[in-house]
């Protein structure tokens, strides 16, 4: 049996014992991807006026984010910003150790910063489910938008050693302010959630075992 025969019925039989996590994303990735919008290099609010402005925000209007907000916060975040695959927040090496993905109330979605990119993971919404995870914060699930910032250490291991771990957090603090002064700049509102069982978080959104959830960022318009 060829290997891309092998995976789909291995999909297929997941799916058949009822299995929701793991098996749909693993399915779901084979849909393809899709080309964001390309980002905004010219923005209307000034660098320090989004600092003063950043504040907490929990309660979001009932209204879903456009496809060019989400790809501009990813971008913010993860995207490549020189010739040479350099990224807009700083990593370690150069070896980034970070994923990001959004949760919607339609779907489960991976970012590719190489060519700006977006592939579906899942295609139900997992809010809720998310928010059993984070303590069982509102906002987790009320957001039209959660960015989930995941982590893969392990890619920062043979280079530094024991502190790959300690690496790996910075970078997450790196990438998630700048997506805080971004959702500013775009007129969103958005809360950081690091109360979150990140293990069983990434099982959830069926992430390879390596990552794990470190930082959510519920995000979406005020109310």
């Amino acid at each position: 049996m060829k290997r891309r025969e092998l995976l789909v019925a291995l999909a297929a039989g997941a799916l058949a014992e009822g299995s929701t996590g793991l098996a749909q994303a693993s399915q779901a990735k084979f849909t393809g991807q899709i080309d964001l919008p390309k980002p905004n290099l010219k923005g209307t609010m000034s660098l320090e006026e989004a600092i003063e402005k950043r504040r907490s925000v929990r309660r979001f209007a009932p209204k879903p984010l456009p496809v060019e907000a989400i790809g501009q916060l990813l971008w913010a975040g993860q995207g490549i910003t020189s010739s040479d695959g350099k990224r807009a927040a700083p990593a370690a090496g150069a070896l980034y150790a970070l994923e990001l993905y959004v949760v919607t109330a339609t779907e489960v979605m991976h970012y590719l910063p190489d060519g700006h990119r977006a592939e579906t993971r899942a295609t139900h919404d997992l809010r809720p489910e998310l928010r059993a995870l984070a303590v069982n914060q509102a906002s987790v699930e009320a957001a039209p938008a959660l960015l989930v910032v995941a982590a893969d250490p392990s890619r920062l291991s043979a280079r530094y050693g024991g502190r790959a771990n300690l690496y790996a957090d910075l970078e997450v603090g790196h990438a998630t302010q700048n997506m805080l002064l971004q959702v500013v700049s775009l007129g969103l509102v958005a809360v950081t959630v690091g109360a979150v069982d990140g293990a069983p978080a990434a099982r959830k959104l069926g992430l390879p075992h390596a990552q794990t959830v470190v930082y959510l960022v519920p995000v979406g318009f005020p109310v």
